[in-house]
């Protein structure tokens, strides 16, 4: 019984260090993620500065596995290319260090007596109205928890050099050679893959070596936490392109290429940091751990490019053109909404395009006379239109699913907007699909409309042509170039167009030169098109919203 509770204690601990570094990443996660965004490109000019980006900003959300999901959330949007992610990657292995610094911290120094009174500074900030303040006392607390959690699995871990039977089976395995690196490799993979990060599974190696564990075996562990944390990578590149398959498997190729050279110089570099550095277990570990990942990124460095542009070329050739349909993947760390909210925005341009394609058919239903174009035409608008309504199903089911997650005001309010946009886009299909079916009942019936009646469809189907063209462009420019003037120059002129057709079609209702079918049918041509303008224009209008968030 008393075994069942000591394992229980230990489990405990480590639930509590992988709660505190979730916590901690979260918070620090919302504090710089919209700002690292907003400067990405201009951070990443050239492979070295691309590289000091990922690890400033992997040090800044202390994990390198969020680091590594955002970084495959910029590529699934096409905010960075392949060159980019690659530098940015090896800079999330180099910055995931500092945390095991943190980790040292709490077994150097009785940093459990700071534990309490950090709780007692958190608690103000957790509860204050301000995000950001909320944020900054999250990260306070999960220190305290992180340190707390330290302790307990020191006290936990048992002593190796004590235990004579774990000796004896460590000696044992020492006899296979090289073997017994590759297994404490694939251990360390295996706690990893459990345990979801890296410097749980690297904290655990530093405890067993000081508690017995031969110092290579525990460096055989980081070498496999290394490689197992790019697993989470994979998870998110399951629901991804190409592009973001081709940098997790750059990733984890990258880890493992370094285990494969460390796997056998170990010994040396070990020997080299406690002759040179320091002989303290913690030190050493994470020293090694920092240098394996630093001669890793010197080694690669001058291939970036060449990796990147083979890695383009091959995308290229073997893209795989299906639309994906958008998934939320439940990730053990962070509830930033941006890499989300990227892959609905890519879907949400494909829902314009459909738009635009829409309208683009309904003007060539007003002067065709051939009743089966007439049909075809029909036939590929409700095509358009079942498009549009599964592509707004899932942006809104996706949305509303990221919606539940802990997001800030600002995000939350793009979500509804989003949400906005493509009702205001599916109708257009609506509608469109009423147009087409009044243009075939029209030829059906040999329904007569004057020249100048015509003249105002053509001329209200050019400013819907107009208002689509600006829609897409909206989406495709830059925040600070996009404008709603255009946009409100051609509502206006709807709206008068379809007064002037309105008034146009009572005078000609008057002169009797109209039966009362086809004055039917036109009047609700008219309506319907007006209706169109309307809903591009409050897409436009809601582009514009998003652009200011």
């Amino acid at each position: 019984m008393h075994f069942l509770v000591h394992i229980l204690q230990l489990l405990g601990s480590i639930a509590l260090f992988i709660y505190a570094i979730k916590i901690l990443s979260e918070n620090l996660q919302a504090l710089s993620g919209s700002n690292f965004k907003r400067t990405l490109n201009q951070l990443t000019k050239n492979n070295f500065s691309t590289i000091l980006t990922g690890t400033f900003f992997t040090t800044a959300i202390q994990s390198s596995s969020g680091s590594s999901v955002f970084i495959l959330g910029f590529i699934n949007a096409g905010l960075i290319n392949l060159r980019k992610a690659f530098g940015l990657i090896i800079g999330a292995n180099i910055g995931t260090t500092l945390t095991l610094w943190l980790v040292y911290l709490g077994l150097k120094f009785d940093l459990l007596q700071l534990a309490l009174p950090m709780l007692v500074i958190a608690f103000p900030f957790y509860l204050a109205k301000k995000r950001n303040n909320r944020k900054i006392g999250g990260i306070i607390l999960s220190l305290s928890l992180l340190f707390i959690a330290l302790y307990f699995l020191k006290m936990f871990i048992p002593d190796i050099e004590s235990n004579e039977s774990v000796q004896h089976f460590i000696q044992n395995l020492n006899s296979i050679g090289v073997f017994t690196h590759i297994l404490f490799i694939l251990i360390g993979i295996g706690i990893t893959l459990v345990f979801h990060f890296s410097s749980a599974s690297i904290a655990i190696s530093i405890i067993l070596a000081e508690k017995g564990l031969p110092l290579e075996l525990a460096a055989m562990l980081v070498l496999g936490a290394n490689i197992g944390t790019t697993f989470t990578a994979h998870l998110v590149a399951a629901i991804g392109d190409r592009y973001t398959k081709i940098v997790a498997a750059f990733h984890t190729l990258f880890n493992v290429a370094s285990a494969v050279v460390f796997l056998f110089t170990a010994k040396y570099l070990l020997a080299f940091i406690e002759t040179s550095i320091s002989t303290n277990i913690a030190v050493v570990l994470i020293t090694f751990d920092t240098i394996t990942n630093l001669i890793g990124a010197v080694v690669i460095f001058p291939f970036i490019n060449k990796l990147a542009d083979f890695a383009q070329k091959n995308v290229l050739i073997q893209a795989d053109k299906k639309a994906k349909k958008l998934e939320l993947f439940a990730i053990p760390f962070g509830t930033n909404a941006d890499l989300y909210k990227n892959e609905a925005n890519k879907k949400l341009l494909k829902l314009a395009s459909t738009t635009r394609q829409t309208i683009h058919t309904l003007g060539r239903m007003i002067t065709e006379s051939d009743e089966e174009k007439i049909i075809i035409f029909r036939e590929r608008i409700v095509q358009l239109e079942n498009e549009g309504d599964q592509l707004e199903h899932e942006v809104n089911t996706f949305l509303s699913e990221i919606s539940q997650l802990d997001l800030p005001n600002e995000n939350t309010f793009e979500i509804h907007q989003i949400i906005t946009l493509c009702h205001h886009l599916e109708s257009v299909g609506d509608i469109a699909i009423k147009i087409s079916s009044v243009h075939r009942k029209r030829r059906m019936t040999n329904s007569y409309f004057t020249p100048k009646m015509r003249s105002y469809l053509v001329e209200l189907q050019n400013c819907l042509d107009q208002t689509t063209t600006i829609l897409n462009q909206n989406l495709n420019e830059k925040r600070e170039e996009i404008t709603i003037r255009h946009a409100e120059i051609v509502e206006k002129n709807i709206n008068s167009l379809f007064k002037e057709a309105d008034f146009n079609l009572m005078r000609t209702i008057e002169k009797e030169k109209l039966s009362t079918l086809s004055a039917l049918y036109y009047k609700e041509l008219i309506q319907n098109y007006e209706e169109l303008g309307d809903h591009l224009y409050k897409a436009n209008k809601t582009i514009v919203k998003l652009s200011d968030c």
